[in-house]
């Protein structure tokens, strides 16, 4: 069986099933597995890691209220206490989604659960820094789960892990912009699980005082808004925002009730009023309305690259998290340390098919050549407008007067890694440079040795680092494991990139900047951002530079007077 099929038919039994390593309590005192939170006594377990060591794991901890019957679409709301203790050895239910590879739908609105590991718990008095990870998956998929985020690499350094879920989809970001539906539920989930950090983590060794954030893609933009809002002051204190950026035109819909006018006519309804709406998606089961959001999204041209529920402004909330567009908010910045970047080949994602994630085929190509107009969205449209191009002007910039085509490939990936990733990062870093006080340090990611789980999908191989690729040596995904990829040997390359890594990731979250002196794997300084045109950046490779690149708006900014010399030759 090729590797593409065995990814796409492992897809589903990796991110439903739970890994479970041997749990071994014989050397360890009984009494650390107990763990008493504001809510009540939790016993974990002990792990044993692909790195060969112990660890502590506190899995499936509700966080908050399970939003069933009538509060599926509402704000969560706090979790009750209970007596005795309770299991926590197990992940708890993933939030509703669509596994597209399989075309299946599973999970539970019982989903609001959060992860704790810890390498060790000897002398919690002594408070670690702390590490929460939000996973990204484009507001629609995903959980926190050990399918993609065990703690096996992060744990060998002297941290606290949490991760946890969020509700997804039409359950986490229905906006109907009234009171009856105002959008950012899945947002609300994640402010109480930072908050239950706050409340929680002491008990289990992490210090509350010394908090990072940090996430991928929709997870990257997520964290944005919360360090934005009003509500997430004094959640965490550094941020590492990782291939994301709330100017990305995927982040928000200009129209954000369109959509759900368009599942209500799929279920045969056409409403238009917001308390009619939630009042009939209230009497439906969770499977239906996630049946019914995927014919939405697929009805939509493929290609277009949004996603039908993601977070918007919600001004018409009693308690907004997001009160004005986040595109005004950013311009005082973000004021706390800041670790970002992206990976040096985005786009190659773009070679999936959004639909069934399978690799994106030479017809598919053609199609794209011959509606180029209908694949860029309105907010895309919007910042193009803002350089003073076109629709033309951007397939002009990239392919001339060729066709997109398979011949033309690479270009195709340069286009939709520039145009749908860095552009919108570049002009966050930028902004922040000119408006955060504390440092802002820049990474590209461009290690490309190893097959990646994202990667394995293409039938093309091209060269650079995918969309999420580096996020396979942060953690342990049990997903690599049932494709078949063994994990990284030591003294591999691939290893070696998983320990600079981890060892970058975990100084910034302990000191605040990810090198506070050179070491044994690490030679160099990672300097800040300087200068918002000319980005300083750490390139990630098997081995680190300090590299700089021109900020990309400004090949942006210069285009259109480059394309009217060329239409003058």
């Amino acid at each position: 069986m090729s590797l593409r099929k065995r990814a796409l038919n492992s897809f589903q039994n990796a991110q439903t099933s739970v890994w479970h390593s041997s749990l071994s309590t014989d050397t360890v005192n009984m009494e650390k597995l107990i763990v008493q939170t504001q809510n009540g006594q939790v016993r974990g377990g002990i792990r044993h890691s692909i790195e060969g060591y112990d660890y502590y794991s506190f899995l499936g901890i509700p966080y908050a209220k399970p939003p069933i019957g009538d509060l599926r679409f509402k704000d969560p709301e706090p979790v009750e206490d209970w007596t005795g203790i309770r299991d926590a050895t197990k992940y708890g239910n993933m939030c509703w989604q669509f596994f597209a590879s399989t075309q299946t739908y599973s999970g539970s609105n019982d989903c609001l659960y959060i992860n704790v590991f810890a390498k060790s718990m000897k002398n919690i008095d002594k408070l670690k820094p702390v590490m929460v990870w939000v996973h990204g998956g484009g507001f629609m998929f995903g959980s926190g789960d050990d399918a993609n985020f065990g703690p096996d690499y992060l744990l060998r350094k002297d941290i606290i892990l949490v991760t946890f879920n969020y509700r997804l989809g039409i359950f986490g970001f229905l906006n109907l912009e009234d009171e009856a539906a105002p959008g950012n539920q899945g947002l609300k989930d994640q402010i109480l699980a930072f908050k239950w950090v706050q409340a929680n983590i002491a008990k289990f060794g992490g210090d509350p005082n010394n908090v990072t954030a940090f996430g991928e893609s929709a997870g990257a933009i997520c964290i944005q808004l919360l360090a934005l809002s009003p509500m997430g002051k004094g959640l965490f204190n550094k941020m590492i925002c990782q291939s994301g950026s709330i100017f990305n035109s995927w982040a928000r819909l200009k129209n954000p009730k369109k959509y759900t006018f368009m599942l209500c006519n799929f279920l045969g309804k056409y409403y238009t009023d917001p308390k009619q709406i939630v009042q009939f998606l209230n009497t439906l089961d969770s499977e239906k309305i996630i049946r019914a959001q995927e014919q939405v999204r697929k009805s939509i041209e493929k290609m277009l690259g949004i996603w039908i529920y993601c977070p918007g402004i919600d001004s018409e909330s009693p308690n907004p998290v997001v009160p004005v567009a986040p595109e005004k908010s950013i311009l005082k910045g973000i004021q706390m340390p800041l670790l970002m970047g992206h990976n040096n080949r985005e786009g190659l994602l773009l070679l999936m098919d959004p639909h069934s994630f399978a690799a994106l085929k030479k017809e598919e190509l053609i199609r794209i050549d011959r509606n180029f107009s209908k694949i860029i969205n309105d907010r895309a449209v919007e910042t193009l407008k803002g350089y003073g191009l076109t629709i033309k002007d951007l397939k002009q910039m990239y392919f001339g007067d060729k066709k997109i085509s398979i011949d033309e490939i690479d270009a195709f990936v340069d286009l939709q890694g520039d145009f749908n990733f860095l552009e919108s990062i570049h002009k966050l870093a930028k902004i922040q440079l000119e408006n955060n006080t504390s440092p802002t340090y820049f990474y590209v990611f461009s290690y490309d040795k190893e097959i990646s789980t994202t990667r394995a999908v293409s039938t093309l191989q091209l060269k650079g680092a995918c969309h999420f690729d580096e996020v396979e040596f942060l953690f342990n995904m049990n997903l690599r494991q049932q494709l078949g990829f063994k994990p990284y040997k030591k003294g591999t390359d691939s290893y070696k990139v998983m320990e600079i890594m981890t060892e970058l990731w975990t100084n910034f979250a302990t000191y605040g900047t990810p090198t506070p002196a050179k070491s044994e794997l690490i030679h160099i300084l990672w300097e800040p951002l300087k200068d918002g045109m000319h980005l300083r950046y750490l390139n990630i490779d098997t081995n680190v530079k300090m590299d700089t690149m021109t900020n990309i708006e400004q090949k942006f900014l210069s285009a259109k007077s480059s394309l009217q010399k060329n239409t003058k030759l």
